[in-house]
């Protein structure tokens, strides 16, 4: 009944994801049948000034002959007064960026702001100084090389737009961090350290300076926190450890109460016919515990936890308890409701002596079996929600694979 469950939910959800590809495929042709055959008009849009050049591969047909060819397309030019204004604004943001953290160019201890591109992309600068070493062409200072007077340096923007040059020139003044900053006092720190290295290079042992300008130095070795970290990760642990038993024993505890629930129907079953053929309640449950222990003597069925429950009832009303305590100790103990109720029944028409017990039982046993089949049916609506998730990845990837290359070749 699952089996057949599952599969026709699995036909159902591949016929759905056939349907989308499906679509989504003809939809992708008919877009690019109408851009490719219908809408292009042998006009092909600039990008604006300062983009990118554009890539388009086209079918030529020529001389009775289908060639598919790549062109290039060159961005949109630029006026002779649009390129001077383009020139203007990138000299003005130089102006204004290049500095960076910096507060003056007459004194310039950190990194400068020098770009490849200004003027929104209009203006390519390539940089130049007249004394190499100190300033990268990127604008990082080699701040170990700077003198403690400073360095005049003189860089020169060479500026290209389309097929005009224009050079631009400023100076700046390089100097070392001050020792009023934090990185300026640590370079102090870091370049005693070395000078002492270097004087004491015959000695067995460096020993650190203790005074470094105005600055009193205590020098301590970088705490290792191994321990703390082997600790917290004890504690991990056994946390984790902790909530994997406790979540394995709820699974436990379920997969119990659904085996036995599984087991449900059949001792229903078995205790209709038997009391029905005229046994007593206790008759039909040592047939039933007899019947189950041999077979898992002879090995021709596992352990059962319905029937176990069995069992324990059977031995409970064979060590002197009545036949109404042992249901009711069955009822308490047993966590599965089914069990409950059989108990409550057994022990209400026992007690009474009622005679619509067999007819009672006939009832159960078909609502056993009726939520048998239910189950049975979720249990496989489940396993067909499962193959979703795998199903819609694979989906996914389909998509990815028709609207990727599609997408890529639409230009924006």
């Amino acid at each position: 009944m699952i089996s057949k469950s599952n599969n026709k939910s699995q036909l159902i959800n591949t016929k759905i994801i056939l349907t989308i590809v499906v679509i989504v495929g003809v939809l992708i042709l008919l877009y690019d049948y109408k851009s490719a055959k219908k809408d292009f008009a042998g006009i092909i849009p600039r990008n604006e000034s300062g983009g990118p050049k554009v890539n388009e591969s086209l079918e030529v047909e020529f001389l009775n002959q289908n060639q598919e060819v790549t062109l290039e397309v060159s961005a949109k030019g630029l006026k002779e007064k649009d390129i001077e204004k383009a020139f203007s604004d990138a000299v003005k943001e130089i102006d204004k960026t290049y500095l960076g953290k910096n507060k003056s160019a007459d004194r310039v201890s950190d990194n400068l702001n020098l770009r490849n591109t200004y003027a929104n992309g209009l203006v390519e600068v390539e940089w130049n100084f007249d004394v190499y070493g100190y300033i990268s062409a990127e604008g990082i200072l080699d701040k170990e090389k700077i003198p403690e007077e400073g360095q005049l340096v003189t860089l020169t923007a060479i500026m290209y737009c389309q097929d005009r040059e224009q050079i631009y020139s400023f100076c700046v003044v390089v100097v070392p961090k001050g020792m009023d900053t934090l990185e300026g006092q640590l370079n102090a720190i870091e370049k005693a350290v070395k000078n002492q290295d270097e004087k004491t290079m015959e000695d067995d042992n460096l020993i650190l300076p203790t005074k470094v300008e105005t600055m009193d130095i205590k020098w301590s070795r970088k705490m290792d926190y191994r321990g703390l970290q082997l600790i917290i990760l004890g504690f991990v642990c056994v946390g984790a450890l902790s909530i994997g038993k406790k979540r394995d024993a709820k699974k436990e505890k379920e997969k119990s109460i659904a085996d036995m629930d599984m087991d449900y129907p059949m001792i229903v079953s078995e205790l209709s016919i038997l009391m029905g053929a005229g046994m007593s309640f206790r008759k039909a449950l040592e047939r039933i515990v007899l019947k189950y222990t041999n077979n898992v003597r002879a090995g021709k069925t596992e352990m059962r936890p319905g029937f176990e429950q069995m069992v324990i009832t059977y031995r409970r009303m064979s060590d002197g308890l009545s036949e109404i305590q042992a249901i009711e100790e069955l009822g308490i103990k047993c966590e599965s409701k089914n069990y409950r109720k059989l108990s409550m029944l057994l022990s209400q028409n026992l007690r009474k002596g009622s005679k619509d017990l067999i007819d009672c039982l006939e009832k159960e046993q078909q609502n056993a079996f009726e939520l048998r089949k239910q189950r049975a049916i979720r249990a496989g609506e489940e396993a067909s929600t499962k193959l979703l998730i795998p199903m819609a990845g694979m989906l996914f990837i389909v998509i990815v694979i028709l609207v990727v290359p599609a997408v890529l070749q639409i230009n924006i």
